[in-house]
């Protein structure tokens, strides 16, 4: 009865009720209705670290890549969260210092779903409108974070989400509308597909440079990315994403099969391809975690293929514009990080990308000095950062480096977000 009354008392005082669910620590998850039959699930993973409230340490809202890859599969238990995939503790797991928010979005992604798939976005602009209904109604449910730093986090496909998420994010905050205004601090986004035409000028160079074709391989994928950038350039995005496929399958008959996110480490060609819908962590999540959460295992990536299909022609399109317009029009501090054995969005893309981009402060950051990340004696990367943007190289990771290169990513982590490891465990 007590337990019972306790609820009804965080309802009304628009706190949710911290509860066991899968893996250590207190955690809340669960739905919420962005539009009549479209249910988008999250799961919040209060921090273990030693502090007397969580409130404490910082929000990360962790959203994956894709479009349709599951935050709450691929981002908790292969990259960040406090579980691994076999259900081990992980070492290097972000919750042990700050709050963690996954959200599988789009609806149609990992436990999120439509009750028909016309309910599915069909641009990311509607994505976007989606995430802001989330986070309308988590801030609501959840009015403790609303005084809370918010540190947004992301990866691939990530690099146009999450940017244009954080605008939508800001505008709402100075109108009062969500959380206290000056809370969003920060956008970081790992190996991020934000230039087509920047990725698409790299991929070549890449494979080359490390030994992965030939002069002639050269020629031929330069050739078909020829193709991608035509249809871009004429607005035929359906086309260009065709072309790019196209250009996936002759890379792997050139280099042999290789593995696009890590072409060095990761060589078990048994292992989970297809952005974090294998069939190991497909069971984990369709039964041994939904019975822990107490929801419907039948529900996880049912939709995937739709949410892929429905979002084919907005996959290659650019969104070059957002970041600039953060670092001009705000003071959210903007982050990169690159795996550099990713062959997907290889680095000097990425840093191609920054070169063209122009902003109020640019020159903070072409002065600052850019410095090897060392931990424990170990080299672990390198970091530039000057005024309200940074630049990190991640050794020995690909696309996914929080799983890659858990210490240099726990580095990222504690810079970006500036938490007080004093007070940690």
């Amino acid at each position: 009865m007590w337990c019972c009354s306790l609820a009804i008392v965080c309802l009304l005082l628009g706190f949710s009720e911290a509860r066991k669910g899968f893996g250590p620590g207190e955690q809340d998850w669960g739905y919420v209705d962005v539009r009549e039959g479209a249910h988008m699930f999250y799961w919040l993973y209060y921090t273990t670290a030693n502090v007397s409230s969580y409130t404490e340490r910082p929000l990360v809202l962790w959203l994956q890549g894709g479009p349709g890859g599951s935050s709450s599969a691929l981002g908790n238990f292969v990259e960040l969260g406090p579980v691994d995939i076999k259900g081990a503790p992980r070492e290097g797991n972000w919750v042990q210092h700050v709050n963690v928010l996954f959200i599988d979005s789009p609806v149609g992604s990992g436990y999120s779903s439509a009750d028909n798939i016309d309910l599915l976005v069909t641009n990311d602009d509607e994505l976007i409108d989606d995430l802001m209904t989330f986070m309308l109604h988590f801030y609501k449910s959840h009015n403790e974070f609303k005084s809370v730093p918010l540190h947004i986090f992301s990866e691939s496909y990530g690099g146009k989400v999450a940017p244009a998420l954080a605008i939508k994010l800001e505008k709402a905050m100075k109108a009062g509308e969500l959380a206290e205004p000056g809370i969003l601090k920060t956008v970081t986004i790992g190996n991020p597909w934000i230039s087509s035409r920047h990725i698409c000028r790299e991929h070549s160079k890449y494979l080359f440079v490390n030994g992965l074709i030939d002069e002639d391989g050269v020629a031929e994928i330069d050739a078909q990315e020829e193709k991608i950038l035509s249809a871009l350039k004429n607005h035929e995005f359906e086309k260009a994403t065709d072309e790019y496929l196209a250009w996936f399958d002759i890379m792997q008959e050139l280099t042999g099969g290789i593995y696009v996110y890590n072409t060095q480490t990761h060589i078990d060609p048994s292992e989970d391809r297809t952005y974090g819908y294998g069939p190991e962590l497909n069971t984990l999540m369709e039964v041994e975690v939904s019975k822990a959460l107490q929801i419907d295992g039948d529900v996880y990536a049912s939709q995937v293929i739709d949410v892929l299909t429905i979002l084919h022609g907005d996959r290659l399109i650019s969104d070059i514009n957002a970041i600039p317009r953060l670092l001009n029009e705000t003071s959210v501090k903007i982050n990169i990080y690159s795996g550099q054995l990713d062959a997907l969005v290889p680095t000097s893309a990425t840093l191609a990308t920054i070169k063209d981009w122009v902003w109020k402060d640019k020159s903070d950051y072409l002065r600052a000095n850019r410095t090897a990340i060392v931990v424990d004696g170990i080299l672990q990367g390198y970091e530039k950062v000057g005024g309200n943007f940074g630049m990190y190289w991640i050794n020995r990771s690909g696309h996914l480096a929080p799983s890659d290169n858990p210490t240099a990513m726990q580095y990222v982590l504690k810079s970006v977000t500036e938490y007080d490891a004093e007070s940690t465990e």
